[in-house]
């Protein structure tokens, strides 16, 4: 899955397990409950905060 942040591609991968969405990117990991909402979208969401975090931690200089 890819997503477009601030004119940035950045490519994830995700999975759907026991009714929870699971996303991985940059050695990051984020998961949220899927409820009613469809899977692909809640995915498009974590990946979406995932690289936002990231960027916002290059920018302030931290290391993880």
């Amino acid at each position: 899955m890819s997503v477009n942040v601030d004119g940035v591609d950045y490519t994830g991968k995700w999975r759907v397990m026991t009714g929870s969405v699971i996303v991985y990117f940059a050695n990051e990991i984020k998961f949220a409950p899927h409820g009613a909402n469809r899977p692909e979208q809640i995915a498009r969401w974590l990946l979406t905060d995932l690289c936002k975090k990231i960027e916002s931690r290059k920018r302030k200089g931290i290391k993880r």
